[in-house]
């Protein structure tokens, strides 16, 4: 009879996955073609933002030049290289593509006075639709350093705020710095419509490519959000964020993540996402590199994800509720921070009982963590396989390599688990509707693992349990290589049946 595990992912659709994969290979999902196909040709010479007056010399204001060149119309825009000092946002328009002499060079500047309310460099309309806007080679200085006021709203001191249905926008080769309010506001770059606008709202085939994002607080990189009050259908979808570079969290009293995509419900998912390419140096704090939600049809690949330091319970990569049909592969996560809860790949989620449902976790190397790959509460249809999981020197800090909590059909499978005191940890969660069923672990190999005299297969109980009960529990053909002396594989506490 064939495991749920294998049984469910292939009711649910495992051609998806391999279409998937194949798009991975081929070089994106589909969306960032269409980007490139629609958007403004970078062909041809364009209108240089010097003939509507802007200096770029630093000291005179360039803001209403700047908004001119906007208004005019033209199809594309040239930004000399040069200083352009704003004291105002500007309001981007459709139809445009913004050109610079590369994102060190021609450079946008945030130059208001701290001791009043910061400012976006750029925003959009929030009652229209920005769509065909390119904006490439092109740098975004905040103020932050200089920032004295913060704004109650959290919604000013980002370098671009495009909150507003968007349809086809890409960012290529730009270089995103010193945004935020240096507190608990702003940060780099956040697109979508505000959760407040009714209407269906939504994005669609957005591209961030090859940009730097660097010393912003708040919001560190990139925030894509769908519209998440309305109860309208406002499915978005066709992102791509390839081959940026995220660098952590400065001065700021609220940290959330480098990557952030939110459908926001079951009325506003996102999907035909893909994440790949791109590198994560954290030496200041952040909330997780990548986090998804409510967000299907996606791929997370080929990232490489390194933290120095790190806060309470923050994680690599995190998927949380609403997250459905997608593949974590090729990612490359190490930490050589102490914190004793950071995880590397989580899927979790915050409401229960929704669900993540049919993820593929494969040829990942999680090196570092105090917990690599977590399976949490209402995961379901869920393949961890292939993936190289190093305890590193992690001193007298007891690792875990995988998590399996209050989940089905779960198959752990031809994955390496070196120098971890707890290489697999069961438990069955503490919800009335939690459950443990459908595990497989199988095929796997362990290396300089477990502690003397406990199992390598351990279970996690409540006090109020003296029992673990996993439904159609199977475990075959794993391997050992130098374990602890007088090791147990599986902890006598965890009773399966099939």
């Amino acid at each position: 009879m064939a495991h749920p595990a294998r049984r469910l992912i292939r009711r649910l659709g495992r051609r998806r996955f391999l279409r998937l994969l194949a798009a991975t290979a081929a070089g994106g999902l589909a969306g960032g073609g269409v980007a490139r196909l629609l958007l403004p040709s970078d062909n041809g010479q364009g209108a240089s933002v010097r003939a509507f007056g802007a200096k770029g010399d630093g000291e005179h204001d360039d803001t209403a030049a700047l908004q001119r060149a906007i208004e005019s119309g033209a199809a594309r825009l040239v930004f000399p290289a040069g200083q352009y000092r704003l004291t105002a946002p500007l309001v981007a328009r459709s139809g445009q593509c913004w050109q610079g002499d590369g994102a060190a060079r021609s450079v946008l500047i945030a130059d208001g006075p701290g001791t009043e309310k910061p400012f976006n460099l750029v925003n959009a309309d929030p009652s229209g639709i920005l769509q065909d806007l390119a904006v490439q080679d092109l740098g975004f200085r905040g103020n932050r350093g200089r920032q004295l006021v913060v704004s109650r709203s959290g919604q000013e001191g980002f370098l671009l705020h495009l909150r507003t249905a968007l349809r086809t926008v890409a960012l290529r080769r730009c270089r995103f710095e010193h945004g935020g309010d240096g507190h608990s506001g702003g940060g780099g770059v956040m697109l979508g419509p505000r959760p407040e606008v009714s209407g269906g709202q939504s994005v669609q085939d957005l591209l961030i490519e090859d940009c730097v994002f660097a010393d912003n607080s708040n919001v560190p990189g990139l925030y894509i959000a769908s519209a998440t009050s309305s109860q309208e259908p406002a499915m978005g979808g066709g992102i791509r964020v390839v081959g940026n570079s995220f660098s952590g969290v400065v001065g700021s009293v609220k940290v959330q993540n480098a990557i952030y995509i939110l459908g926001g419900s079951p009325h506003t998912v996102l999907r035909h996402v893909e994440i790949s390419g791109n590198r994560f140096e954290f030496a200041t704090l952040v909330d997780a590199a990548i986090e998804l939600n409510w967000v299907e049809d996606f791929v997370i690949a080929n990232n490489t994800v390194h933290f120095d330091a790190a806060i309470a319970n923050s994680s690599g990569i995190l998927l949380r509720d609403g997250s459905r049909h997608g593949v974590v592969q090729g990612n490359v996560l190490s930490s050589t921070s102490r914190e004793p809860t950071l995880s590397g790949i989580v899927l979790l989620n915050f409401a229960h009982p929704q669900t993540i449902d049919a993820v593929i976790i494969s040829d990942n190397i999680v090196q570092g963590m105090a917990r690599a790959i977590a399976v949490d509460r209402g995961s379901r249809a869920i393949t961890v396989q292939g993936n190289r999981l190093d305890g590193g020197d992690g001193g007298d800090m007891r690792r875990t390599g995988v998590r399996v909590v209050d989940a089905s059909a779960v198959r752990v499978r031809d994955n390496v688990f070196s120098g971890l005191a707890k290489p697999l940890e069961l438990a069955v969660g503490d919800r009335p509707q939690s459950v443990l069923r459908g595990l497989e672990i199988d095929r796997n190999r362990f290396e300089r693992c477990g502690e003397d005299g406990q199992p390598l297969i351990r279970a996690i109980l409540p006090p109020a349990l003296q029992r673990l009960q996993v439904e159609d529990l199977l475990i075959r053909d794993n391997s050992f290589d130098r374990v602890s002396a007088n090791h147990l594989v599986l902890d006598p506490v965890i009773e399966g049946t099939s």
